[in-house]
């Protein structure tokens, strides 16, 4: 856990394969209360496979250009962090009782995607 001018980032999760090496990916799927992030990544044969992971409950999501990322959003360089304090949690209306999380993720040279959202699954073990 890293903290930088009252920032708290609590690492959730890491990608499993650096995002330079991504051939085509991310891919983010935007769906009623639901994120699914996809990558792709080398295999030890050469060949490229995908995996995915999900955020459930998602009350909003943004996505950052790498040309626009701030400092705070590039630390969360291939791995998924939860951000608190969180404008982006302070600006919500109406998301009920709901337990929301900000989690953020940064691809090298892509951009930054900041989900809030109930929860993360992970990629399954293969």
């Amino acid at each position: 856990m890293g903290q930088l001018a009252g920032l708290m980032e609590e690492v959730v999760w890491s990608l499993p394969a650096p995002s330079q090496e991504f051939m085509q990916g991310p891919h983010i799927l935007v769906l009623p209360s639901k994120v699914i992030l996809r990558w792709d990544s080398e295999t030890e044969t050469g060949t490229y496979e995908w995996a995915s992971a999900e955020f459930t409950g998602v009350e909003t999501v943004t996505f950052t250009a790498h040309s626009s990322c701030t400092p705070d959003q590039a630390r969360a360089y291939d791995r998924l962090v939860k951000v608190d304090p969180s404008d982006m949690l302070a600006n919500l209306r109406g998301a009920g009782p709901k337990c929301l999380q900000h989690f953020r993720i940064y691809f090298d040279e892509i951009g930054c995607l900041d989900v809030v959202a109930e929860d993360f699954i992970p990629p399954r073990e293969q």
